[in-house]
This record gives C-alpha cells, sequence and structure tokens, in this order.
C-alpha cells in the first residue's frame, strides 16, 4: 500500500460530509484537518472524522501532511482559496461550480498549471453508467444526426433551505440561483453528451422564493454540432422532479432519467419507424431533487479514488478544470442573455 493521501477539507457543511466518506472510503485516503467559518461545525466535523481543527483556511493549506484541498465552501469563496492553495503547492478538488464568472475559472487553471498540481471538479453524475452509455451512443451515431438535446433540472427547494445560510440565494456567494447551484449538474450533463453550445437565449424569474436569484429559467440553445436544445431549471417545482435529458436524431431517441435510461428506440434508417428498447444502467444514485442531504456519496466516492490517482499515477480526471469551466461558461451566458433579453454567443462571454 502507498503512504497515506492527506486532504485538508475546506468548509464543515452539508457536502463535506461527501467528501469525507469519499476520502476514507479509500484505502489510502486520510481526513487529516478541517477548517470552517464556524468553530463549532469544524469542531463537530473533526470529531466525526479523526482530524484536526485548523486555525484557518490560510493556516490549513500551509500543513506539510496535506496533499491536497477539497474545497467545499460557498461558490464565490472557491476562486481565492484554490489560488491559495495551488500557490501553497497543494493539489485541488473543487466542489460545483468551481467558481461563479469565467474569471476566476480562468485564475484557477492557470494557478494549478503554474504550481504543477491537478486541479478537479465534483460532478458525480458523470460517474453513472447511464449517462455514459448514452453520451457513447451519441459519440458513435446510434442515433443519427441528433438535431434536439434536452434538459429538464426541476428541483425543490423550500425557503429554510435558502435561509439557512447567508449565502444561499445570492450573486455574490452563490454566483447565481436553480440553473448555477442545482441546475449545473444537468447542464454539466447536457454538455457532456451534446458537446459545446453555440449561442442561448434565456428568461429567468423568482417565482417562489425570497431570494436575489432565480428559482426558474428556460433557454433555447443551438449546439455546435447544428443542433437544437431547451433547457429549463428550477427549485420551485414541487415535489423536485430531478434530472431528465432527452436525445432526438434521425435513427433514435433516448432518454435519461437521473441515472436510469428509461427510453432508447433506434431504426437502421431513417425511413423505418425506431424500435423502443429499455436498457437499464440504474446504479442507484439518489438526486437530491427534493432535498440537498439525500444524494449518494457513491459518486463522491469514485470522483475522489480517480483524483488520487490522477495525482499519483497520471489518470486523466473524470473531470478537470478545463471541464468544469464549460457549464460555468454556459451558465453565464444564460444570465447575459436573460439580461439583455436576447440570444448571447458564448463567443462573447468572457
Amino acid at each position: 500500500m502507498s503512504a497515506p493521501f492527506g486532504f485538508g477539507i475546506l468548509g464543515a457543511g452539508t457536502i463535506s460530509a461527501w467528501h469525507a466518506a469519499g476520502i476514507e472510503a479509500h484505502p489510502e485516503g486520510r481526513v487529516t484537518a478541517v477548517a470552517s467559518r464556524s468553530r463549532e461545525r469544524a469542531e463537530k466535523f473533526a470529531a466525526e472524522h479523526n482530524c484536526a481543527v485548523a486555525g484557518g483556511w490560510r493556516e490549513m493549506i500551509k500543513r506539510d501532511d496535506i496533499q491536497a484541498v477539497c474545497i467545499c465552501t460557498p461558490s464565490g469563496l472557491h476562486a481565492e482559496q484554490a489560488i491559495a492553495a495551488a500557490c501553497a503547492g497543494k493539489h485541488v478538488l473543487v466542489e460545483k461550480p468551481m467558481a461563479i464568472t469565467l474569471k476566476d475559472c480562468d485564475e484557477m487553471i492557470r494557478a494549478t498549471d503554474d504550481n504543477g498540481v491537478r486541479l478537479g471538479v465534483i460532478f458525480q453524475r458523470r460517474t453513472d453508467e447511464a449517462p455514459n452509455r448514452l453520451k457513447k451512443g451519441v459519440e458513435e451515431g446510434v442515433f443519427g444526426r441528433v438535431f434536439f438535446g434536452d434538459a429538464s433540472i426541476k428541483y425543490w427547494r423550500n425557503q429554510a433551505y435558502y435561509d439557512s445560510g447567508d449565502w444561499r440565494g445570492t450573486w455574490a456567494l452563490d454566483g447565481g440561483g436553480c440553473t448555477m447551484n442545482q441546475g449545473i449538474h444537468g447542464v454539466d450533463l447536457l454538455l457532456y453528451i451534446m458537446g459545446e453550445v453555440e449561442s442561448i437565449f434565456a428568461k429567468t424569474a423568482t417565482v417562489a422564493h425570497t431570494i436575489e436569484v432565480e428559482d426558474i429559467a428556460i433557454a433555447l440553445l443551438k449546439y455546435k454540432s447544428g443542433a437544437y436544445g431547451r433547457l429549463q431549471t428550477a427549485t420551485a417545482v414541487n415535489p423536485g422532479q430531478g434530472i431528465h435529458i432527452e436525445v432526438n436524431g434521425a435513427l433514435g431517441t433516448a432518454s435519461l432519467t437521473d441515472d436510469l435510461l428509461t427510453g432508447w428506440a433506434v431504426s437502421d434508417s431513417k425511413e423505418k419507424l425506431a424500435v423502443e428498447t429499455i436498457t437499464g444502467g440504474k446504479t442507484g444514485e439518489s438526486g437530491g431533487a427534493s432535498s440537498a442531504t439525500s444524494i449518494s456519496t457513491r459518486g463522491h466516492n469514485i470522483q475522489i479514488a480517480n483524483f488520487i490517482s490522477a495525482v499519483r499515477t497520471g489518470e486523466n480526471l473524470i473531470c478537470s478544470g478545463e471541464e468544469g469551466r464549460k457549464s460555468v461558461h454556459l451558465i453565464m451566458a444564460l444570465y447575459e442573455s436573460a439580461r439583455r433579453g436576447e440570444e448571447v454567443h458564448l463567443e462573447e462571454i468572457h
């Protein structure tokens, strides 16, 4: 067995426990220290995971027994903390979204590259079998020329969820609403499966919560491939309905609901009706559509194991900084389109 791989965890909120579980599930992973704005939360977390409480995150990233830092703080803090950790020689694994501006994303990527450390972004749904089967089908032309790639990411969060943290539902620290926080998982999957977007026309609104940011959004997409798409996000739908993705092409159609393929119809000719077969691919991942605490730890376990291997052996990351940037780019363009009330080309957004 290799030497222990020590992690420091920044933040002691809800998602930090998923990171700790993933680290502890790895035979070489060690939770070494935690840093949080709340001393009480940090001490509780440390007691549960048998680790040290750092005096602050800047002190924590200097520790010699930490090889990597998991950033589980409010989204608006990610960039500063990731850059500082990279400059201290630590590898960085950051929760989604990696940052809330493209400038911050680019500076994070540059800092990790310049300091010779790895930057990974948590998008645990990339580890599910079903979306990878759908992605492969698109790439191999199973559905022929693809005309549509749609995503509906309709979640539910009550007002108490937003009131539970002063950063939630703010532009400064959450970076947006249902699209940037919850919807980004489906946005990432849609881009993972369909490829990059050329332009977007979006509308957003706040209809069910007292927050600064949107709790519903809808957008029309044009992909670089020439396909079109529809994107819907929400935290106002009761109960939450999870992530639904549908791909339509000349030879067939497939649909994905969370981690389950719910439709797969293909034909050998665009002149013949596609025949429906359900191929499965469920992995048991709970999506958190109606609760932020109901997601499975499985995806985090896989990504953390991949991250350790990437650092030690050079294995490709499941989601690198460059990949993590793509969803932020599309969401920033969505917000800009909604502000302008017009179509926006992603090349305009920097």
